[in-house]
């Protein structure tokens, strides 16, 4: 059957298996039959990605070089926000983007994208810089529609105080609050997915591109006629089974994140465009800052971060560092923590947070498209289609909150470049799969039968899946998973077929991952 003309489709009401076994189907039926569409990167624009073109109809596959999420897309700060601060950099189209986006994930995902207050306070001699912050956020109300209850109000500095009693009060005028979004990063990524894949995506794992080929146009024929229709030939390394596949796509949509360059070069391209900063996150349990509110706190050199409640933890962040290459894990220097440690002693001079109050942490890589002479921060967070070869098309830049609408615009441009309109885009109404209950964010252990779900439903292979993806006990529990490593390697090694050796290398690596994230303790 030609790409053209196959479809993968669940039933509505058919089990929903994402595994191991649906893995090696999924990849045998991209290599045997080929596909319209391949997407390389299976992090959230990826995942958006998929999931619009299989919406629309289109034949889509998509590959990962690690587990899916397993880079930027879960270790970002976790707010679908609004982006206010962009106001002050003039960008007001992003700013409109994202709280129209903002309005609309937590119209489809409701169970993933919690609405939390979010408190700036504002220190100075005079009230002009809380005026200027009101005005702000009126201005930003008028983007897109924002329920009654979520609009900003204003608290005097007596207010502010009763509300965060642990604030630095000298010269405090008092705070504006608003509301922002919270969400499980990886496990957005993860229901995109598993919506993509019901509406017939192709969806694999730990299976890097490692080349890409343009052979001679070949002849198509199809309803509307005949036509020459190149394919490109993308080779396809299978980590967890060995061996490589050849799949063949009419066209190919690079989503790799702080990989896009790499996978740029497989097809011949030259000059780097992207520009990868780092930004890290430090997690305290929630007795050492007793938040009930997100804080925006100033650093050192006035740039603001966060620190985000959640259930018992707080997690503090973030940096915004150049980084010199695309990495999954990149490390996280003494410097590094300082910086949020001082700004959060400044906030909340009381409180004194130290190293030894760092539970967990967790460093991640921005994507963004290189701008010449710019600070990390002050590089734009718009997202760009660069286009070097027909078919061939790379997705930069960008920031979780206007995935959606970034994965839109790249399928537009596909739908285009097949000639063939499908159907409209619905990824903006249409919700995503899953319950309709909230998932829990710092979900840290699980019992046999979800352990099996994350096997049979959401395709983890490895401890490191589970443990840092499908639950985040890595970052979140106070022993980092360490108690439950056993259980959980003996019963996915039963699950997986692994042998002795495999169940205690994975052991090993989780271990080794743990401590990697505070390593910087003993540093100078």
């Amino acid at each position: 059957m030609s790409a053209e003309t196959s479809t993968h489709r669940a039933a509505p009401d058919a089990p929903a298996r994402f595994s191991a076994e649906t893995r090696r189907s999924d990849l045998d039926a991209m290599a045997r039959s080929g596909v319209e569409l391949l997407v390389v990167g299976g992090g959230i624009t990826g995942a958006g990605v998929a999931r619009d073109a299989a919406l629309r109809g289109i034949r889509v596959g998509l590959v990962e070089r690690g587990d899916f999420a397993s880079g930027t897309s879960s270790r970002s700060s976790k707010l679908i926000h609004g982006g206010q601060r962009y106001l002050e950099q003039g960008d007001v189209a992003l700013v409109r983007e994202s709280a129209r986006e903002r309005h609309r994930l937590r119209r489809i995902a409701p169970h993933l994208v919690a609405p939390a207050r979010m408190a700036v306070p504002v220190w100075a001699r005079t009230p002009a810089g809380l005026l200027k912050l009101r005005a702000g956020l009126w201005a930003f109300e008028k983007m897109a529609p924002i329920e009654e209850s979520e609009l900003h109000e204003s608290w005097g500095r007596d207010d502010t105080l009763e509300h965060i009693p642990l604030l630095d009060s000298e010269r405090l005028q008092g705070a504006v609050v608003y509301t922002e979004y919270v969400t499980d990063d990886a496990r957005l990524t993860l229901e995109t997915l598993k919506s993509a894949r019901r509406n017939g995506a192709l969806c694999v794992n730990h299976a890097p591109a490692v080349g890409i080929g343009l052979p001679a146009p070949v002849t198509v024929t199809t309803p509307g006629g005949t036509s020459a229709a190149p394919r490109f030939r993308v080779r396809v390394r299978d980590v967890e089974a060995g061996g490589e596949h050849e799949i063949e796509a009419r066209c190919i949509v690079n989503a790799a994140g702080p990989w896009v360059d790499a996978v740029r070069g497989l097809a011949g391209a030259g000059q780097s465009r992207m520009q990868l900063t780092k930004g890290i996150h430090l997690v305290v349990r929630r007795e050492r800052l007793p938040l009930d509110q997100i804080v925006v706190m100033r650093a050192a050199d006035r740039r603001m971060v966060f620190a985000v409640p959640h259930d018992e933890v707080i997690w503090i962040g973030t940096t915004d560092t150049f980084y010199p290459q695309a990495a999954e894990r990149p490390g996280i220097t003494r410097e590094d923590v300082d910086y949020l440690l001082e700004a959060t002693t400044r906030t909340f001079p009381t409180v004194s947070l130290g190293p030894d109050d760092v539970t967990g942490a967790w460093a991640g890589v921005r994507p963004l498209l290189a701008e010449q002479g710019k600070k990390p921060s002050e590089i734009s967070r718009r997202d760009e289609v660069l286009v070097e070869q027909p078919g061939f098309f790379s997705i930069g830049g960008g920031k979780l909150t206007t995935y959606r609408s970034m994965a839109e615009r790249v399928v537009d441009d596909v739908e285009g470049y097949l000639a063939a309109r499908k159907s409209p885009c619905r990824t903006h109404k249409e919700p995503l799969a899953g319950t309709d209950e909230p998932v829990p964010m710092a979900r840290t252990t699980l019992d046999a039968t979800e352990l099996d779900a994350c096997l049979d439903s959401e395709c983890a292979l490895t401890v490191a899946d589970v443990m840092e993806r499908r639950i985040r006990a890595n970052i979140f529990a106070t022993d980092n998973g360490l108690t439950q490593l056993e259980q959980v390697a003996a019963q996915l090694g039963r699950r997986l077929g692994w042998n002795d050796e495999r169940i205690a290398r994975e052991m090993a690596t989780h271990r080794t991952r743990v401590a990697e994230d505070v390593a910087w303790r003993t540093q100078s």
